[in-house]
């Protein structure tokens, strides 16, 4: 009988909210750890405000790294000044998210980047951003769908070609039509980023980091479409990754 493999841990950092009556709270949507149980993994919170050494500690126990959706990300990253367009920002997510993002590409553990994390991978990389693709880039194509209709997580508005030989076009095909909550876009890649999908109109809409076994960003929301096999194997490939690299260290306590 041929042993199973023991699932491996998946990283999801967390953002800030509180309750109705103002108590502080780290919030992330329960669909990415949805989304990644189906897929076999174990999805594992990683809450704000720890000292570093204390991250690192979590960090060597993960066998991969989701970097969810969320608020915009502070343009001072990339060294830009914020417009009036800007959106909330949560410096300490920023933060969080930049160093254990960059300990991932160090180490080749395989990430995956949903919006924000699409765009976080990208600023930790040194890239910049559009602070708001109506203002910065003057397209009719309609990418914020936040609150326009009752299933507007579920509308897909636009498709995306994907480049034929990358890892996603190879598992889900070269064109994919899908969701779109976001008012903000890569604007120039981070080192080593190469795009490998994009809107009718230009918007970057996939990455993939070269020389890196499995460090992929996408700008649609699959979480929200996990019901869809092709959306779902999103996360089906970030966990083969991560079983991969988990094997690849055999003290690891992942």
């Amino acid at each position: 009988m041929t042993k199973r493999k023991k699932p491996p841990i998946i990283g999801i950092p967390m953002g800030q909210g509180e309750n109705a009556r103002g108590a502080k709270l780290y919030v992330v949507h329960q669909l990415y750890f949805d989304a990644i149980y189906r897929a076999g993994g174990i999805p594992c919170p990683v809450p704000l405000h720890l000292e570093e050494p204390l991250y690192r500690e979590i960090f060597l126990r993960l066998s991969g790294l989701l970097l969810a959706g969320g608020e915009d990300i502070d343009p001072r990253h990339y060294n830009a000044e914020p417009k009036d367009v800007i959106e909330k920002t949560d410096p300490d997510r920023d933060s969080v998210e930049i160093m254990l993002a960059r300990w991932a590409v160090d180490e080749k553990m395989p990430i995956l980047g949903i919006c924000r994390g699409h765009q976080l991978l990208n600023v930790a990389l040194g890239g910049v951003l559009y602070q708001d693709i109506q203002t910065d880039m003057g397209i009719e194509e309609v990418h914020d769908l936040r609150g326009k209709g009752p299933n507007f997580r579920q509308q897909r508005p636009h498709p995306v070609q994907l480049d034929p030989d990358s890892k996603i076009a190879r598992e889900l095909g070269a064109i994919l039509w899908v969701n779109s909550l976001h008012h903000q876009a890569v604007a120039t890649p981070g080192q080593g980023l190469r795009v490998i999908g994009v809107s009718p109109q230009g918007v970057i809409e996939a990455t993939e980091l070269e020389g890196h076994p499995f460090a992929v960003t996408v700008q649609w929301h699959p979480e929200m479409l996990r019901d869809d096999d092709q959306m779902l194997k999103l996360f089906k490939l970030l966990v083969e990754e991560a079983i991969r690299f988990r094997e690849t260290k055999p003290d690891c306590a992942c």
